[in-house]
């Protein structure tokens, strides 16, 4: 009988070791997995060529012309959007910035800020912003 109880006791101890270890191996892969798969890219960034020339900043500022309306769009809408695509945004100082480097699926880095001014009520009265995209040679 006594070894009947040691036997179940070493059954229990393997359980809980191997418990352990799955839970291990878990939280490993999801480490593995979130470092391997690229961050979301904000919206404003998706398809710019690297950014070696004026012509390519001019794009990225018809995109924000584009989607944030000069006198019509109320800045904390812009503030809004802003975040849900991805950028930091300091409100106090009306600029936006975004920062990501290269990673495994990714090779490139990239980073945009993005500035604006109040109108006398709460519509954007003016904004303008840069990017940088660089890929290393391959």
């Amino acid at each position: 009988m006594n070894s009947d109880g040691g036997r179940a006791l070493l059954r229990g101890k393997n359980v809980i070791i191997a418990a352990a270890l799955i839970a291990l191996f878990a939280a490993f892969g999801v480490r593995i997995w979130r470092f391997a798969a690229a961050p979301g890219l904000p919206t404003l960034l998706e398809g710019l060529p690297e950014s070696k020339t004026e012509a390519d900043q001019q794009i990225f500022q018809s995109r924000l012309t584009e989607r944030f309306h000069v006198g019509s769009t109320e800045v904390d809408d812009l503030i809004d959007e802003l975040r849900d695509d991805g950028f930091m945004v300091d409100a106090d100082k009306d600029i936006a910035t975004f920062e990501r480097g290269a990673n495994i699926t990714d090779k490139c880095r990239r980073s945009a800020n993005i500035r604006w001014s109040r109108g006398e009520g709460d519509e954007l009265a003016t904004i303008t912003g840069g990017y940088t995209l660089h890929c290393p040679e391959r």
